[in-house]
């Protein structure tokens, strides 16, 4: 195992898995560590994904892929976790929206996404498409019925398309506790049983994505943590 740690970034890489560690705590607008796309910035230590404009797409990757099977070809996918802390934050006389997304994605860049509802993920041509090889996890603040949204407020899981394959009103939860020693809840607001080994690639991009239309929001990440580890018997 080797550990690079610096005052915001933990990276560790496992080379008996090729598994991959790391955690921003905070964000440097020196670090290497991300792949910046669009209006995304590093703006007073966190990941702001789009700038005060209409019509405009975020995107910030980790530079490196990470694997996400045990070995090349097999359907036996790594297990995986993610943590980050967001806000979603309107400007001022503005009506809120759109989104963004914590997603998987097969390459690097905008190719193929759009801004509005599209969410900086795909467009209205690839929307749906199978070889997309895309998965996400969306936070929207707007009902977009073409894609059959519940609500104008709510979280869903994305497999390539923004129809999502189950959804959730979201929650807030407010506290005067530190983050860091915040207990999960007892009950996930989304669990389903999907099998990603046909959506993953053998490495793919992980990071977050997010866009505005004419509706104006800003998307921020905190810090964020991400791990892909081999269980061993």
């Amino acid at each position: 195992m080797v550990a690079v740690q610096h005052n915001d970034l933990k990276v560790l890489v496992f080379s008996f898995a090729s598994a991959v560690e790391f955690t921003f705590n905070g964000f440097n607008s020196s670090s290497s560590e991300l792949l910046l796309y669009g209006g995304a910035t590093i703006d007073s230590g966190a990941l702001s994904l789009n700038r005060n404009s209409t019509f405009s797409i975020g995107r910030a990757l980790y530079h490196a892929k990470v694997p996400t099977r045990s070995s090349p070809n097999t359907t036996d996918l790594l297990n995986f976790s993610t943590s980050f802390t967001f806000s979603i934050t309107p400007f001022k006389d503005r009506l809120p929206g759109h989104g963004f997304v914590f997603a998987f994605v097969p390459s690097v860049g905008l190719q193929g996404a759009s801004s509005s509802q599209h969410l900086g993920l795909f467009n209205q041509t690839n929307n749906g498409e199978p070889n997309n090889h895309v998965f996400g996890v969306e936070f929207d603040v707007f009902q977009n019925e073409e894609f059959g949204d519940i609500n104008d407020n709510h979280v869903g899981v994305d497999v390539n398309s923004l129809t999502s394959i189950v959804s959730r009103r979201a929650g807030y939860c407010v506290t005067l506790a530190n983050a860091n020693h915040e207990k999960k809840p007892q009950r996930a607001l989304i669990e389903v049983p999907f099998d990603l080994s046909r959506v993953f690639l053998d490495e793919m991009h992980v990071g977050f994505t997010a866009s505005t239309g004419q509706l104006l929001e800003s998307h921020k990440i905190i810090d964020w943590s991400f791990n892909s580890l081999v269980t061993i018997a």
